[in-house]
């Protein structure tokens, strides 16, 4: 009487497979090891699997598709993108947070990826993905500008490829770090470099409108509300309006008026 396969021993056959895999690499690694870690025989392995290479097919195939699933902008976003610029930042930024966190949680099989294992012979699955992620990037971005978020000169289709080139270098360097890094600070630098830059005028300045509670925010207004979007240029400016002489003293010295009072004459001659 034939054996019908157990799911169970299934999903413990490709945790192993994985563990083997990312230790051993997939030349080196033997079926037998991959089912002693399981702890289930040989002939189980058979069951679910023709090869080591489909099994290894199977882990890569399945790993993509939680990939996609992350990658594909969620409603959130796409409802933030066409409400306002700091909503569409923050929201792209839990996003593109939550696709590094998992490169970094998953670093195992995306080494075996970048580093080639199973040479041309899983290269279309790779090829598939970044076909996919780049026609969603690019529908992505064309709502961005329809919205007035992004700029009206951008080719979407070129701005698509060159984002996903860029994040995936970002991802080869986060596999690669021996303990886990700063995954926000991260994004928000990528998010600084590229967002910020495919913005209208109008979508930047609205980001960089102080909102100022009183009298006393008037100054710290600006500059939190830039530093909270990542805008490093912005912040840096609304420093520069403060003056040389208001660098020199604490906002809470005595003497700040008469220091901005001799700013604004400096400026005026």
């Amino acid at each position: 009487m034939s054996r019908h396969p157990d799911p169970h021993a299934k999903i413990e056959l490709l945790r192993a497979a994985e563990a083997v895999f990312a230790e051993k690499g997939l030349a080196a690694a033997k079926i037998e090891d991959i089912t002693a870690r399981a702890g289930v025989s040989k002939g189980a392995f058979y069951l679910h699997f023709e090869s080591k290479d489909d099994c290894f097919r199977q882990i890569v195939e399945a790993f993509l598709a939680h990939m996609a699933a992350r990658v594909e902008p969620p409603p959130a976003v796409k409802r933030a993108t066409a409400s306002s610029p700091t909503e569409a930042l923050e929201a792209c930024l839990a996003h593109d947070r939550d696709i590094l966190e998992f490169c970094w949680q998953s670093r195992s099989t995306f080494k075996l990826l970048f580093d080639g294992a199973g040479g041309s012979t899983y290269a279309y699955l790779l090829d598939e993905f970044s076909e996919r992620l780049a026609v969603s990037a690019a529908e992505w971005i064309e709502d961005a500008r329809a919205s007035g978020l992004y700029r009206p000169d951008i080719d979407a289709k070129v701005l698509a490829l060159l984002l996903a080139g860029a994040y995936e270098r970002l991802a080869r360097a986060i596999v690669r770090q021996p303990k886990r890094p700063d995954i926000e600070a991260w994004a928000r630098q990528a998010q600084v470099l590229f967002a910020r830059g495919m913005m209208t005028e109008s979508a930047r300045a609205d980001l960089d409108r102080p909102v100022i509670h009183g009298r006393s925010d008037a100054r710290a207004a600006p500059a939190a509300e830039a530093a909270r979007a990542g805008g490093g240029r912005a912040a840096r400016k609304v420093g520069a309006d403060d003056g040389p002489a208001s660098r020199r003293r604490p906002s809470s010295a005595p003497s700040e008026g008469r220091a901005t009072g001799r700013t604004r004459r400096g400026r005026s001659t």
